[in-house]
């Protein structure tokens, strides 16, 4: 029988199928195999059957309203093999070479179906991003304004047996760019690089470097035309750039992303230091992002903050996280447009999304008192003691110094990068700022062979915890934070728990004074819906409807009781979130997608 518009078949490929990854179901009965007494396909079984109350009571149908996606993750791994073990991270089926004490009857390779696997160290096969891509295509392509792609398209490096190649790498960008843009053929895509979009994994060398020059050119071919060819020269240097992405309806303006690097600023990256040093690529990131909210400003534009790596005191350096959060963040609450006190400008950054760490959860980003107050090399005041400024700010400023040559002859132009920008030789950037060995926020990124695939996957066992003591934090500090800004992760599309994304809803347009969200700026986010894909199901289907490939699993609002996505907002939420054993519990659960 031919399958109806909407439908994927087995037989069905948008971008390039293994051809052993066909026609084959592989599931056993669930209840043979828990007899069989294998936990992890009770950890399948109880997955299968979580669910979600839809009960949205909250209306987003105004036409102020405008909506958006949340991408992350993708890991398109042209590797995977239904069937195959997931100790080889599904490349190879039984028998193949194993540890003597591996026990294969626990392995779960008799769940690797179609569209992957869950609670698994697996990447996404062909068919889950070409299904994807469908879903997409069909139920939002014409629903949504633009699109946030948060980086990490290429596949894990875990199979000793197969190592991951730079070309892989581009080859796993390549066909998740293709499928965005395929799915997304009228409306602006951003993209963003990943810690895993880079080799060797989480290494980055300073701009002008030759490798980093390659990874830059190879991505922004890979990507293309989604970069905008006035921020190409930028993108070639440094490895972020801006893009208008909506104008507002009625009134002048709109919204403005920033793709971040963030892998300048990330720990884990031995080939750069901090942001103390004059010559830092995370310090000249900083001010690009300080000169492209001045331009903002004159442009009567909001701002969009996207990139890989979730800003916190354990992922970034301390020099880089404290000036991310002095650049990024605004007064709590903001102050009066016409305010007397023009020390503190009004920050228009309305979002700030990252991806990385595979959960659906959001936190707070601040910097404290002390170091704003602070005389450290990163913090050197003016004489001049009305002038908060400090040195490399008042360089993009005033368009001076080595900021104010990058400003003119990189980030204002569209012409080749002058080759006395370029750094001949890679400099010994990690001499730079000592910093401590810390817990990073996702400790097993670098993904090996799976030992025991009874052992459930999942960020480590405080990851929540740590977020409600850095919300109390932020609540009892005293004095209160000055800075204060809100950042979310969204969940990824590779199956670490399920495939899921987000749709963010946010004020498009003014409504008319005493009109539901009148009082709240244009650009303000409002809600957002998580989306997810319930392959242990899929897998058993010979067709399926992409339209229904994913369905929603739960809106922000409806679970947490919350008006808006404002700051005041959140920290409103947070407190009740202290105080509520039921709310904790809920929100940790909802942190893995209820597979905990």
């Amino acid at each position: 029988m031919a399958a109806r518009k909407g439908q994927l078949t087995e037989t069905t490929p948008l971008l390039p199928t293994h051809s052993k990854h066909r026609g084959k179901r592989v599931f056993a009965a669930v209840a043979a195999v828990l007899a069989a007494g294998s936990l992890f396909s009770y950890l399948l079984l109880a997955y299968c059957n979580y669910s979600i109350a839809d009960t949205s009571s909250k209306r987003l149908s105004s036409a102020a309203v405008g909506r958006y996606l949340h991408i992350t993750d993708l890991h398109v791994d042209p590797n995977y093999m239904e069937g195959a073990t997931t100790y080889s991270q599904c490349h190879r089926r039984p028998p193949h070479v194993l540890p003597p004490d591996y026990d294969s009857a626990k392995d779960g390779h008799a769940h690797t179906g179609r569209f992957g696997i869950p609670l698994a160290k697996c990447d996404s096969p062909i068919a889950l991003i070409n299904a994807t891509s469908e879903h997409l295509k069909h139920e939002w392509a014409h629903k949504l304004d633009f699109v946030i792609w948060t980086g990490d398209s290429g596949r894990h490096d875990g199979d000793p047996e197969q190592p991951r190649t730079f070309d892989q790498i581009i080859q796993g960008n390549d066909i998740a760019s293709a499928a965005l843009r395929s799915a997304f053929k009228k409306i602006p895509v951003v993209p963003n690089i990943g810690n895993n979009d880079v080799s060797p994994h989480n290494e980055l060398a300073a701009p002008g470097h030759k490798r980093a020059c390659k990874t830059f050119r190879a991505l922004e071919r890979s990507w293309r035309p989604l970069i905008p060819k006035d921020q190409v020269p930028t993108f070639h240097y440094g490895g972020y750039f801006a893009k208008d992405v909506v104008d507002y309806d009625g009134r002048k303006g709109g919204i403005t992303a920033l793709s971040l690097n963030t892998i300048y600023w990330y720990r884990a990256n031995a080939k750069v230091g901090g942001c103390r040093a004059k010559d830092s690529p995370g310090l000249a990131q900083l001010a690009w992002i300080r000169y492209q909210m001045r331009r903002a400003r004159m442009r009567n534009r909001d701002i969009i903050l996207l990139g890989h790596v979730l800003p916190n005191r354990d992922n970034y350096r301390p020099s880089c996280y404290h000036g991310y959060a002095r650049t990024v963040t605004q007064t709590v609450p903001p102050p009066a447009l016409n305010s007397s006190d023009s020390s503190e400008e009004l920050v228009n950054v309305h979002a700030q999304l990252f991806g990385h760490s595979n959960v659906d959860v959001w936190a707070f980003v601040g910097q404290e008192a002390k170091w704003i107050n602070s005389h450290d090399a990163l913090l050197i005041a003016t004489e001049n003691v009305t002038d908060k400024r400090l040195w490399w700010e008042r360089e993009v400023d005033e368009e001076s110094g080595r900021f104010g040559k990058l400003i003119r002859d990189v980030w204002s132009t569209d012409v080749t990068l002058h080759a006395a920008i370029n750094q001949p030789d890679e400099r010994a950037w990690e001499d730079m700022e000592d910093d401590p060995q810390v817990h990073f926020t996702e400790s097993a990124d670098h993904i090996v062979p799976v030992v025991s695939a009874t052992v459930k996957q999942s960020l480590p066992s405080d990851f929540v915890e740590s977020l409600l003591k850095e919300f109390e934090r932020v609540l009892v500090q005293n004095p209160p934070n000055p800075r204060l800004g809100v950042t979310t992760i969204s969940p990824s599309i590779i199956p670490k728990y399920v495939p899921s994304f987000r749709i963010f809803h946010y004020l498009r347009s003014q409504p008319a004074q005493g009109e539901r969200w009148w009082h709240l700026p244009v650009g303000t986010l409002l809600d957002y819906d998580v989306y997810w894909a319930n392959i242990h199901k899929l897998n058993t289907k010979a067709q399926i409807d992409v339209r229904s490939f994913f369905t929603r699993l739960y809106r922000f609002s409806d679970e947490y009781k919350i008006d808006d996505l404002s700051i005041n907002s959140y920290l409103k939420w947070a407190e009740r979130l202290l105080s509520s054993k039921a709310l904790r519990k809920r929100f940790r659960s909802l942190t893995y997608l209820g597979t905990q």
